[in-house]
């Protein structure tokens, strides 16, 4: 088997690899990127230049909480491929997804459980794009009904090396 080489989808990806600081986040008002004890922060490697792997940290309510993603490109499938956990649940998440045609838009979709009713799954969809090559928007959203997407969370986050 020859080992793959990374291509242009792969190198979107090494635009991640860095320390991040979350600037602002929507839904926690007492967020302070100035307090430590407050802020998220983020650190992302590249693996082989195939993949990167992100692991954020930071406090939720009262409890510090950890999440990683990791993400990469399947030639074979055509889509970019990944997976998300987090401290604060047992959900694996899943994620196949896309880049937008502006090359500065990754939509990454997901299944999981409803935020409603647990029993049932809904389409989640995870949205990073960059302002520019030090600074990166993120939202999430969840697929309702008629079709639309309900964003939930969004946060800002700067390149801090």
């Amino acid at each position: 088997m020859e080992t793959p080489k990374p291509t242009e989808h792969h190198r979107f990806l090494d635009r991640l690899v860095g320390d991040w600081l979350f600037l602002s986040t929507a839904g926690d008002e007492a967020y302070d990127p100035e307090d430590p004890l407050k802020r998220w922060t983020e650190k992302v490697r590249s693996i082989g230049g195939l993949w990167v792997v992100a692991e954020s940290e930071g406090m939720m309510g009262d409890t510090r909480e950890t999440m990683i993603i990791t993400l990469g490109y399947d030639p074979r499938l055509g889509q970019y491929v990944g997976s998300w956990i987090g401290s604060m649940m047992d959900k694996l998440w899943v994620y196949k997804g896309w880049l937008e045609e502006d090359g500065q838009t990754l939509v990454l979709e997901a299944e999981g459980p409803s935020m409603e009713d647990p029993s049932r799954t809904e389409l989640y969809r995870d949205v990073i794009h960059f302002i520019d090559d030090d600074t990166r928007r993120f939202s999430g959203s969840v697929k309702k009904s008629d079709g639309s997407f309900h964003t939930f969370m969004t946060s800002v986050s700067k390149r801090i090396s």
